[in-house]
């Protein structure tokens, strides 16, 4: 895949830090486009490597001339690509630790974020550092604080030296030291959609893993163009030697992005491999439905953040060339990749009758990673030896899973099992491995639901129900205490509405009925937009819509099926 004569054997040689990357890249391919992101009135930024590696080297200057050395935690808001991979870049290279909090988090909860980590350096474009000071953000800790953006950028401008260095084809003799391997380099934030957000450690060599990793499930490397739907992926791009576009994005926001502008970036740039969130693909298949346009240039797409829908799959499909590859994703923020798998593996998977009622296939662990299916015998002990096919919480281990929560030993005791370069991640899910080693995905186990004398897993009934015609989502949630919850289904009609609610509801009824346990789900709620995650827009807050299925159920009309809600 490398364009670069030799690249390979000089990236392997390079030290485990995503700066060092970036520094081997600018050297093998100085006068390749590094960065792409949107300008005004329609127009593009473009940066190469050797422009992208000096403005780095000129953040690094900014930042020791602040004050912020090794060791130091530093709050990073820039949603500005260039800004973000700059400031990250030379943070990691002095051996400070970027800390990533998702901005879109609920104010307590991003302010408990900022009081855990306890930050001595706050870095962010001028809506962010205005927030920090009227909410007292970090207030007691942050001893430097440092704009991004326009106002970074002034501020280089009125220094010669640092605008020389900028613009200089000479690169400075070198940059500092590489951090060790194994020190702390990154904390970055859970998106608190499955419970309250908690910062994950990376050491350098995990970054490393994960550029890897990355690299090979999507053939990145010279000549490629990725198109980035989720910012923190603009920080891997440069470190794999390709081309990294950031499209118009509202990244607070991603269910609102504007189909149009995702396709104009992938026309433009002949964008070769796409990866994004199913809320942002979902924005990029209607723009082509729409405007019957075709992702011509596209060899490849991956959904993250969640398992797409059949729906979605099948769109999508349609406006990618023949030839091309659909892969779906597994993993989490302590753990990207797991798994992965391709859109005719999984509609045959999905298609065999033995796995009808079984979940959702993950695919198989990408290579490094092993994954296992664990089994509660005790307390605090686990059985990792259980029969194929055994129902247990999915547990991972490899070289780019984080091995601790920072400032959480709670948190640590609970997910962490093992010791050392042992430890493996409990992740929460609830799934099995088949026969083919692929995982398979029964639901959270948080979210699982818990009646009088049965059990009831979220993805094995919302995926039968969400292949009914005229339902665009639904999401099983459980009301009352465990043993005695009581399952409701919450269900969001497809845009078109071609099928009135309740020949919706008939079909959801004898679809259900074919679900072992299906019956049991008595109460279903129609939902005009199911709330989601913060971070992806994909993943369904099911404690938000427990609230609001309580809140109906206290009015409920005679009938089983209640409309409305927002």
């Amino acid at each position: 895949m490398s364009a670069v004569p030799g690249a390979t054997e000089e990236r392997d040689a390079w030290p485990e830090t995503l700066a060092a990357h970036l520094a081997g890249w600018a050297g093998l391919q100085p006068d390749r486009t590094a960065l792409v992101w949107p300008a005004p009135r329609g127009r593009w930024h473009t940066v190469d490597f050797a422009t992208l590696e000096a403005a780095c080297r000129a953040r690094i200057r900014e930042l020791r001339e602040a004050g912020v050395g090794a060791g130091q935690k530093a709050v990073v808001m820039a949603r500005d690509p260039y800004d973000l991979v700059t400031t990250v870049y030379g943070l990691l290279a002095l051996g400070a630790v970027p800390v990533l909090i998702d901005p879109a988090l609920p104010r307590p909860a991003l302010r408990a974020c900022l009081d855990e980590t306890r930050p001595e350096v706050f870095i962010g474009d001028p809506l962010a550092q205005l927030a920090r000071l009227l909410l007292g953000w970090a207030r007691p800790h942050v001893t430097v604080s440092l704009l991004t953006g326009r106002a970074w950028r002034a501020w280089c401008a009125r220094r010669p030296e640092l605008e020389t260095e900028l613009e200089t084809e000479r690169p400075e003799p070198s940059w500092p030291s590489p951090p060790p391997a194994a020190s702390l380099a990154l904390i970055a934030f859970t998106s608190g959609s499955t419970g309250v957000p908690k910062g994950v450690e990376y050491e350098h060599r995990q970054l490393a893993a994960q550029v890897r990793s990355l690299t090979g499930l999507l053939g990145l490397g010279p000549g490629e163009v990725l198109l980035a739907g989720f910012l923190p992926f603009a920080l891997f791009g440069p470190a794999t030697g390709a081309t990294t576009v950031v499209p118009a994005i509202d990244h607070l926001r991603p269910a609102r992005t504007r189909g149009a502008d995702l396709a104009r970036a992938v026309t433009e740039h002949f964008t070769s491999v796409v990866c994004a969130s199913p809320a942002v693909l979902r924005a990029l298949a209607g723009e082509c439905e729409h405007g019957r346009l075709s992702l011509a240039p596209v060899r490849l797409a991956c959904s993250f953040g969640a398992p797409p829908s059949e729906r979605l799959v099948r769109a999508l499909r349609r406006a990618l060339p023949e030839e091309a590859t659909l892969l779906s994703a597994y993993g989490a923020t302590e753990c990207l990749p797991v798994s992965v798998i391709d859109s005719a593996e999984l509609a045959a998977a999905h298609a065999e009758p033995l796995h009808a009622h079984r979940g959702v296939c993950l695919g198989r662990p990408v290579p490094g990673i092993a994954a296992h299916v664990l089994v509660p015998v005790g307390p605090v002990s686990y059985n990792r030896t259980v029969p194929q096919g055994s129902y247990g919480e999915i547990t991972v281990g490899g070289p780019q899973v984080s091995r601790a929560y920072h400032a959480r030993p709670g948190a640590n005791a609970a997910a962490k099992v093992g010791t050392g370069e042992d430890v493996l991640h409990r992740t929460g899910d609830l799934g099995w491995l088949d026969e083919s080693g692929r995982l398979w995905f029964l639901g959270r186990s948080a979210h699982r639901v818990h009646g009088a004398g049965f059990a009831l897993d979220t993805a094995v009934v919302e995926r039968i129900a969400d292949a009914v015609p005229g339902i665009g989502r639904t999401a099983l949630i459980g009301l009352g205490p465990a043993g005695r919850q009581r399952p409701v289904l919450c269900v969001e009609l497809a845009p078109s509405g071609a099928n009135s609610a309740t020949a919706v509801l008939q079909g959801l009824r004898h679809a259900l009925s074919a679900v072992p346990g299906g019956h049991r789900v008595s109460t279903v709620l129609l939902h005009h937009r199911l709330p989601t995650d913060p971070r992806h827009n994909s993943r369904v807050d099911r404690d938000r819509l427990a609230r609001w299925a309580r809140r109906r159920l206290r009015r409920r009309r005679p009938g089983g099926v209640r409309g409305g809600g927002r």
